[in-house]
């Protein structure tokens, strides 16, 4: 334990900077090991922390524990790492997820920034950018398109779906294999995949216990549905102000549309990593155009077995995510709960979910799903295409 402390008392006092690394794997289960990079910046300041997945660098909170652990928090995500490091400065200890009420065991090896050790020597096999792809082939498929970036044995990219992207995926291909994942302290995904030519194969993992199939076929001009069309208004007459809602003190409210301002009204979770990233932008628009007539709303549907429990993890979000906009508490974490809140919509399919409303109190457009940073161009045809909507709207 000594060296333990020293180690975090050089880390926390030393004026040179420095990076260190470890990779992290959680034990899903007792054959399958999900990778990530931890990453410790040290400079004069002190010492920071960061889960890598590829271009995306998530911070972490470091806390206090009793018996020298080490307790690392998502900033806004219900979940932290804790961990004891030995004198070759490994790591053993666990996830805790408080959102699905998991602990996870986790291990890592200092100084290694390899996210998926080599299976073999072979020449990495070359993967295309884009592919069409099919997730549960062989139960009810699931269409996305596939987009990859690779540098040699190193790949980074993410899927696009109906219901949002899977975020930033780092990995390696080795051979005719590819290897990917991605851990945001809510999601652990993990992909595998042979690559046969212009062909995937694969297996996708999820947690704990979500596994399935999938496959790709390279297609540059590859494609799913628009997120503009999966969700649509069946009751044009039903006044979205009879919404009852509950705010985050435990009064109950309704939606309250003002007839002077167009509303974003954003369906969402605190658990979904999705609704994160599509809250960090409305946040930047609400910024932008607040003052000059836009109003955003969020309608959380939350885990736990109570509402209080429910608006206490929201209230935790809006307080870490810093949401300058008022937040209220929909229901529990459910689909089809959401649904029945909103009867005039054909159904909520995703979360996040988001309806664009005019100053008459009219739903003009609604967006399935969040394909964030992750997905690059995507991401920014979502925001040109947004921004002019508001600005249009505003005129």
């Amino acid at each position: 334990m000594y060296k333990l402390l020293l180690f975090f008392i050089l880390s926390f006092n030393t004026g040179l900077s420095q990076i260190n690394h470890w990779r992290v794997e959680l034990a899903l289960n007792d054959r399958l090991n999900l990778p990530f990079i931890l990453e410790q910046a040290e400079d004069i300041h002190g010492a920071s922390f960061y889960v890598v997945n590829g271009k995306e660098k998530i911070p972490l909170i470091k806390g206090n524990t009793p018996n020298d652990s080490v307790h690392l928090a998502f900033r806004e995500m219900d979940s932290y790492l804790v961990f004891q490091m030995d004198s070759s400065k490994n790591l053993r200890g666990y996830w805790k997820n408080n959102i699905k009420n998991q602990r996870i065991p986790l291990s890592g090896l200092y100084n290694d920034s390899i996210r998926f050790p080599a299976t073999n020597t072979s020449i990495p096999a070359k993967l295309s950018n884009k592919y069409q792809v099919s997730f549960s082939t062989k139960d009810d498929p699931w269409p996305a398109v596939g987009l990859f970036e690779q540098n040699g044995k190193n790949v980074s990219g993410t899927f696009l779906t109906e219901t949002g992207d899977f975020r930033f995926l780092s990995g390696n291909v080795y051979g005719n294999e590819l290897y990917l994942s991605c851990f945001d302290g809510s999601h652990a995904f993990l992909f595998t995949a042979k690559i046969n030519g212009e062909a995937l194969l694969g297996r996708f993992y999820s947690g704990t216990s979500y596994r399935t199939d999938w496959e790709g076929k390279a297609n540059e001009n590859a494609n799913i549905k628009s997120p503009n069309e999966l969700t649509y208004v069946v009751d044009s007459l039903y006044n979205l102000n009879e919404i009852k809602l509950q705010k985050l003190c435990g009064l109950k409210s309704s939606i309250k549309l003002n007839k002077h301002r167009i509303t974003i009204i954003q369906i969402m979770g605190s658990w979904c990593p999705n609704c994160l990233d599509e809250t960090h932008y409305f946040k930047t628009l609400y910024k932008q155009y607040n003052s000059k007539g836009l109003n955003i709303m969020s309608i959380g549907f939350e885990y736990g077995s109570s509402r209080r429990d429910q608006r206490k993890k929201l209230k935790r979000f809006v307080k870490r995510a810093k949401i300058p906009y008022p937040v209220y508490l929909g229901g529990k974490a459910s689909k089809k709960l959401a649904s029945q809140l909103f009867p005039m919509l054909n159904e909520i399919s995703s979360f996040p979910t988001t309806l664009f409303v005019n100053i008459e109190g009219e739903i003009i457009k609604i967006h399935t799903g969040f394909n964030g940073p992750g997905t690059g161009i995507y991401f920014e045809d979502y925001k040109n295409e947004t921004e002019r909507l508001i600005e249009k709207l505003l005129k």
